[in-house]
């Protein structure tokens, strides 16, 4: 009986000592968050619906979301807002949605308002609050038939009031217009 124990231990000692000799550790891949930390929440292809006391405010969809304490990081972000007189769009690569009202955006910026304005960029920083949205670098805008090309635009949708730098622009006017 008590060879029988000895026989035992030593099995399981051999069992250990393999497992420490030749099982490694699997390695935590790198997340793709900027600095590293742990996010709260993972969300794969999803819609996230915010109400408010009127009803439907705005809607935001992605393919992968991150959630931290003071942010929300969207892959391939598709955020409608339904708050103002014309619905408008916003798409693009990279979104980060900061608890302060504030959605910068990066990688292919496509802004649809539901009037028919349109443009495109890189790189656009849109407040909730102000009502404006503030693009870095080139930026091509499209209303009807007009095309606006130029650098850092800056459009204000509350004053319907929009600046940019070196604007060339091609404008489609009426006959009536016409000088």
């Amino acid at each position: 009986m008590g060879l029988d124990a000895n026989y035992f231990f030593l099995a399981i000692g051999a069992i250990l000592l393999a497992i420490l000799l030749f099982f490694k550790p699997t390695k935590v891949q790198d997340l793709p968050h900027s600095n590293k930390e742990v996010p709260a929440l993972e969300l794969h292809n999803f819609t996230l619906y915010e109400l408010d006391q009127n009803g439907l405010k705005d809607i935001m969809k992605g393919k992968k979301g991150y959630r931290f304490s003071k942010r929300l990081e969207i892959a391939d972000i598709n955020y409608t807002d339904s708050t103002h007189t014309l619905r408008n769009n916003l798409l693009a690569d990279y979104g980060v949605y900061n608890n302060v009202d504030l959605i910068t955006l990066k990688g292919n910026v496509r802004y649809h308002r539901e009037d028919g304005m349109y443009f495109v960029t890189n790189k656009a920083i849109v407040n909730q609050k102000k009502e404006t949205i503030d693009t870095r670098g080139p930026f091509t805008l499209y209303k009807q038939e007009d095309i606006v090309i130029g650098k850092d635009l800056y459009y204000d949708s509350k004053k319907g009031l929009s600046r940019a730098k070196d604007v060339t622009g091609l404008f489609e006017l009426d006959e009536k217009e016409k000088f």
